[in-house]
């Protein structure tokens, strides 16, 4: 009221105007600080650090899926370079038989039902070859999608040589996967807390302060006359009395939350020790395959050098020679193709056991 007549006491948002004011403009400070409320804001804190914390292990774990895809596209990619290297050995052996057949079917001395299988051999081995080139290639197409690197065509895919490291990191807790489940669960256990806390009475300071100016015509010149008024600091307790079962309803929704992941971490470390298991057990046989398979290729060289000697007595054909030769490439190819396999779970169980001080952020 400009012209001082009395009035009540008015009260805009959070400022308080006496009556009778002669005051045209005013601005208005105010600060609200919690001095205590059960470390409700600590809590609050730990969380968001506990929210931070797994978005970084989280990238750990993407790059650990990302490695693992590799793997499997590099390991495809080498199984079919090495055997499309073989297959080609063997359809070159098939041809000279092919040959050989043709004369002895011409000379009436092989029957045409024989000489059409082998004829089949070969396309089937041409189909193969066909199929390997086809993989090769879309797994070094994929391989450069995942890598951001581009290959050319004539790549040379080396041995990974993949020993299984000494790596302390066998708990399921220290593994990646195992400290994201851990942080989640101590991180549903904060909001549980928080939700407690909330609840209880909280004090705080409070603290305002006035200034007021006026001009009767010029809104600009009473901004500008603006100077102090008043004042004041005090102390609240604040405490919600009712809040219609809203806390009640979250607390019990938080504790089913909490009482999932906890599932869910026992399932995963479950989980965990069988693939572990799985694939030690699959290592240890593979061993052992490879260690027959060379025994038997130590057979079939034996056999070859003895076909050879009775080559030279001329007391076995030429088929039979090839036929030789034939079965001591695949032997070499099913030793070839079990050593990538060997190598490929020994790298996958070092990505499994990988915890977050192996990932490329450290």
């Amino acid at each position: 009221s400009l012209d001082k007549t009395p009035l009540s006491t008015e009260t805009i948002g959070g400022i308080t105007i006496s009556n009778g004011t002669r005051y045209q403009s005013s601005l208005a400070l105010q600060l609200n600080y919690d001095l205590y409320h059960f470390g409700a804001t600590d809590k609050r804190v730990d969380i968001a650090l506990s929210g931070f914390e797994i978005k970084r292990v989280e990238w750990c774990l993407q790059e650990k899926e990302l490695h693992q895809q590799i793997l499997e596209r590099y390991v495809s990619a080498r199984k079919s370079s090495v055997e499309k290297g073989y297959r080609e050995l063997m359809l070159y052996l098939r041809k000279e038989l092919y040959t050989i057949k043709e004369r002895l079917y011409k000379a009436g001395k092989y029957s045409k039902v024989d000489l059409g299988d082998e004829a089949i051999y070969m396309i089937t081995l041409e189909r193969d070859i066909e199929n390997l080139k086809m993989n090769y290639q879309e797994d070094l197409i994929r391989l450069s999608q995942l890598s951001h690197k581009e290959f050319p065509s004539n790549l040379i895919l080396l041995p990974l040589n993949a020993n299984l490291e000494n790596i302390s990191t066998m708990n399921y807790d220290e593994t990646t996967e195992g400290i994201i489940l851990k942080k989640k669960i101590q991180q549903k256990k904060d909001e549980i807390s928080l939700q407690f806390r909330e609840q209880l009475p909280s004090v705080g300071l409070y603290s305002n302060y006035y200034l007021y100016g006026s001009n009767p015509t010029e809104y600009d010149a009473s901004i500008a006359d603006i100077r102090n008024k008043s004042w004041n600091v005090g102390i609240a307790l604040r405490y919600n009395i009712f809040e219609g079962f809203k806390y009640s309803a979250n607390e019990s929704r938080l504790k089913l939350e909490l009482h999932r992941l906890e599932q869910e971490l026992s399932e995963a470390k479950h989980n965990y020790t069988y693939d572990v298991k799985s694939k030690r057990v699959r290592l240890s046989e593979l061993s052992i395959i490879i260690e027959y398979e060379q025994h038997l290729l130590q057979e079939n060289h034996k056999k070859q050098k003895m076909i050879k000697r009775l080559r030279k007595l001329k007391r076995v054909d030429s088929i039979t020679e090839i036929n030789t030769q034939y079965e001591l490439i695949e032997r070499e190819l099913n030793i070839k193709i079990r050593e990538i396999e060997s190598e490929f779970e020994n790298e996958t169980l070092n990505i499994l056991y990988r915890g977050v001080n192996q990932c490329s952020l450290h």
